[in-house]
């Protein structure tokens, strides 16, 4: 009998003139980070994946829930239901859609203190956030670590994408913005603008085409930046200069490498508020639940542990992580944090 050919895997990426064989084993071989499993998060590991990325590291200390459905792509209704840690849901879906690629589920919020371990090991950095800080933070630490990454950011109809690469003559996201700073309550987010699924999947497939480039060593890597309404059908793209007196190019960083003690973060698009401990542990689940079984209802997975009073909702990651649910007010939520968990 005569044995059939297989068709490549990779055949129609293999013979893009842009990528081609030499293209692709280098794609196998390289390792990409994403921060936060959102809406463009997921799209862009989901591209990757089919692409033939070797490494995908998933950095996601969130789970899913039902109101994220509209525009997260690759979970499901039962993954809301369940409340499934993102990172993992998406790993178990990302294996199924491609075996040869090695996920890695990073079930944490990147900060100041982890940012070296979660970055120094891969080739580009994906930002996926909806946080300002945590945008600004992925931009310091890959400038000192000289990480290329591709920043993507989303509101309604509108987008915008640039890759940001190291180099002494390239701006970075410092240089974009100036001395702009996030005000709570002022600046509008997906929460209170909305946002279009197409949006998001917009940004997305940008950035996955300007990785692709950075990963087979192109020279067609778009040096400006990319925005976009697609409701008002513009597209356009702008320069962006090097700012001589920007002090993140000066190697002065303000969230980069920084030791923070406890504190608390907003959750776009929850009304909930996440607590990061100052020191992270490894809570033993079993133990905890039996001390909060008497105030109220407990139930645990490997991953996270659910407590509800009646009035006082928590879901506490292994490292000592909470997110407090229904709650918007910074004091209301370290109340409860000091009360339950203790800071």
């Amino acid at each position: 009998m005569t044995k059939t050919n297989q068709p490549s895997r990779y055949g129609r990426q293999e013979i893009f003139y842009g990528i081609g064989t030499e293209g692709q084993e280098k794609i196998r071989k390289s390792r990409v980070a994403i921060v936060e499993m959102s809406a463009i998060g997921t799209a862009v590991a989901n591209n990757l994946a089919r692409a033939g990325v070797g490494f995908i590291r998933l950095i996601d200390g969130d789970y899913v829930d039902i109101s994220e459905l509209q525009r997260q792509s690759l979970f499901t209704e039962e993954d809301a239901r369940e409340e499934r840690v993102k990172a993992v849901a998406l790993k178990k879906y990302l294996q199924k859609v491609n075996s040869e690629v090695e996920i890695e589920e990073r079930i944490t919020a990147l900060d100041g203190s982890n940012a070296d371990s979660l970055f120094e090991d891969v080739d580009v950095v994906i930002d996926a956030t909806d946080s300002f800080e945590t945008r600004m933070l992925i931009n310091e630490a890959c400038h000192a670590l000289k990480k290329p990454w591709i920043y993507g950011g989303a509101l309604a109809a509108s987008g915008m994408v640039k890759a940001f690469i190291p180099g002494e003559n390239e701006p970075c996201f410092r240089c974009f913005i100036g001395d702009e700073e996030y005000v709570p309550g002022e600046t509008p987010t997906c929460a209170t603008e909305g946002v279009l699924c197409s949006t998001t999947s917009m940004i997305a497939s940008l950035q996955c085409a300007e990785a692709l480039k950075i990963l087979t060593g192109s020279k067609s890597i778009r040096k400006d930046l990319i925005s976009f309404d697609l409701w008002d059908n513009s597209f356009d793209s702008f320069v962006i200069d090097k700012d001589p007196d920007c002090p993140v190019c000066r190697g002065e960083y303000s969230y980069y490498g920084k030791a923070a003690g406890a504190h608390t973060v907003s959750m776009c698009g929850k009304d909930s508020m996440q607590i990061i401990p100052k020191t992270e542990g490894e809570v033993d689940f079993e133990r905890y639940a039996k001390i909060l079984e008497h105030q109220g209802k407990v139930k645990y997975t490997q991953y996270t542990l659910d407590f509800d009073d009646g009035d006082v909702q928590i879901k506490l990651f292994k490292t000592g992580r909470a997110i407090i649910k229904h709650v918007t007010d910074e004091k209301r939520a370290r109340a409860v944090y000091a009360e339950y968990i203790g800071l």
